[in-house]
């Protein structure tokens, strides 16, 4: 069975409940799923998945440190190419509408896409990745659902 890494930073519990509705809905797909808080999260979780979704909340425009350092340490790994090839997606929880969570997203696929990693995008909703504004409303919640489901397809794809 196809394993998925969620690794996720929360403070206030958004990107929690973000990574928790993730995790379902890729259970749900037929992927067996790794959650972890970042301050939990290695290099080995990183090369024992199979796909690798990536959670922060928006602090002025960016991804939290907490989760920027584990990205920074990940150049351990890009020599080696060993995310290479490995599928990858982001999501962000941010203040509000002009909170620049899309910078945040962009920052997450840019660093998945450096590691040579491949990055799905969605259709409809956030392009980039699900985004809640606060709290993670309606929308958001089926949009990580739509998300996870349309990751664990990719990740059993490619891991076949």
């Amino acid at each position: 069975m196809a394993q998925v890494l969620i690794v996720y930073h929360s403070h206030g519990g958004n990107t929690r409940q973000m990574a928790e509705a993730l995790a379902q809905a890729v259970r749900e797909a037929g992927c067996a799923v790794v959650l972890k808080k970042v301050a939990e999260a290695s290099l080995d979780d990183l090369r024992a998945a199979d796909g690798v979704l990536l959670g922060s909340p928006c602090y002025f425009g960016n991804i939290s440190a907490p989760l920027k350092q584990l990205i920074d340490q990940s150049v351990q790994l890009f020599g080696k190419g060993e995310l290479e090839g490995k599928p990858g997606g982001a999501f962000v929880s941010a203040g509000g509408i002009g909170g620049c969570g899309e910078l945040a997203l962009n920052m997450l696929v840019t660093a998945m896409l450096i590691h040579g990693m491949v990055v799905q995008g969605l259709r409809k909703g956030g392009h980039l990745g699900p985004l809640a504004i606060g709290a993670p409303d309606e929308r958001a919640l089926e949009e990580c659902q739509r998300y996870g489901q349309q990751f664990a397809a990719l990740v059993q794809r490619l891991a076949s």
